[in-house]
């Protein structure tokens, strides 16, 4: 069965948002990307990461099938389309 990149994702999502709140990193970006690039930037990743990082803190198995929930058809790796 293909899978469809959707585990792989959050995964690394999750680890980036982790590693944006290491001390420096707004500053690391605005030094690589400048500074007006680096604003907007991280002006749409913080409210990703909050979004995701709460999901995650409400979860307690994330990114992993729930036993309580039944398989879509076609299973959760199935492609969509």
């Amino acid at each position: 069965m293909a899978r469809n990149g959707a585990r792989s994702f959050l995964d690394l999502a999750v680890k980036v948002c982790r590693l944006s709140h290491i001390a420096g990193f707004q500053n690391g970006l605005r030094t690589i990307l400048g500074a007006a690039d680096a604003d907007a930037l991280y002006a749409v990743w913080t409210p990703f990461c909050s979004v995701l990082e709460g999901i995650v803190s409400l979860d307690d198995h994330f990114n992993r099938r729930d036993a309580t929930l039944p398989d879509p058809v076609g299973g959760e790796d199935a492609p969509f389309g």
